[in-house]
């Protein structure tokens, strides 16, 4: 037997849900308004908003700034494994770190690697927003940036900060720098140090009857020819000038470290060719040891210098170890 309200329920029941369809697509649309006004209010930042549930590793990111959809990791793992390796345990530690409540917030700088082999610099950072009873962090939420250009710009002014610009060379003060490391190393392993100080023979009479730009062209050609004749490990620099100078690591003693500086002057004594210019180079070297000959960086450099100087009153074109003009 049919009930006579029915049909009246039925109009109810459809007219509810057409207020809760109107209600939705309102909300929706609410949504994208906000959704389009915090990418307004985000565009320029470069931030990119993103949302984390650890317990099933999904990740979420709301607004993609210059990046493309396939650029964002959905997943915990995906992520991870596009975390530069020399990045990953340093980063994902500091992650846990705070999803275990050890810190206030998560703080990471590092780089990331595209399917392409592009290397991404980000700044990221979050905070757990939801834990459960125990204490169990449920969401995470954050931000990161694409920091890429920043630290290309830092590597580069570290660079320009230790490296001749004229020659690539490491400059006067990395160069001591690094001596002064390799000393530290060599005075716990027990290891010799030698230090050889290269300076070109009558290189004014270049400047002076080709131009600085073919001494320019010159000092360039000595400093590619120098690195060839160098072993691993090796350290070379321009100090200023004419002026070079390398310290070498190992089996070093007066014999092959005389014996290296043969090798170089064999390559430095003879006509090099710039710019179609035949130029008659020649070269002086000193050298001293470590420790026979000093204990830090000053010492060693000034000894070889003074043993390169002892060279050229000697007739230029040799080596002379320190100790040999005692």
């Amino acid at each position: 037997m049919a009930h006579p309200t029915a049909p009246t329920d039925d109009n109810a029941l459809q007219r509810e849900l057409a207020c809760l369809r109107q209600e939705l697509t309102a909300a929706r649309q609410l949504i994208a308004e906000q959704q389009e006004k915090l990418n307004a209010a985000l565009d320029g930042t470069g931030l990119c908003l993103w949302q984390g549930r650890p317990p099933s590793g999904e990740l979420q990111v709301f607004n993609l700034q210059n990046f493309k959809p396939g650029d964002m990791a959905s997943h915990f793992d995906v992520w991870y494994a596009k975390v530069h390796p020399a990045d990953r345990d340093r980063v994902v530690n500091n992650y846990f770190a705070h999803l275990r409540g050890e810190s206030d917030s998560y703080e990471a700088e590092y780089r990331t690697i595209g399917p392409d082999g592009r290397i991404t610099w980000l700044w990221d950072r979050g905070r757990v927003i939801e834990r459960d009873a125990d204490g169990k962090a449920l969401r995470i939420m954050g931000a990161h940036a694409d920091i890429t250009q920043r630290k290309e710009n830092e590597l580069a002014l570290q660079h320009m900060a230790q490296h001749d610009a004229l020659t690539g060379l490491l400059n006067r003060s990395a160069f001591y720098q690094r001596l002064n490391h390799a000393i530290e190393r060599s005075r716990r392993n027990g290891d010799k140090l030698a230090v050889l100080f290269v300076d070109l023979d009558l290189f004014k009479q270049v400047n002076d009857q080709h131009g600085h730009a073919v001494g320019d062209k010159l000092l360039q050609l000595v400093a590619q020819q120098l690195q060839l004749l160098l072993r691993e490990g090796d350290v070379l620099a321009r100090l200023g000038g004419d002026e070079f100078i390398i310290y070498l690591q190992g089996e070093v003693g007066p014999p092959p470290v005389a014996e290296i500086g043969q090798r170089l002057l064999a390559m430095l004594n003879r006509e090099q060719l710039v710019d179609d210019l035949a130029i008659d180079l020649g070269a002086s070297i000193g050298t001293s040891l470590y420790p026979e000959d000093g204990h830090n960086a000053e010492a060693l450099v000034q000894h070889a210098d003074a043993a390169m100087y002892q060279a050229k009153a000697d007739g230029r074109r040799r080596v002379r170890h320190y100790q040999e003009r005692q």
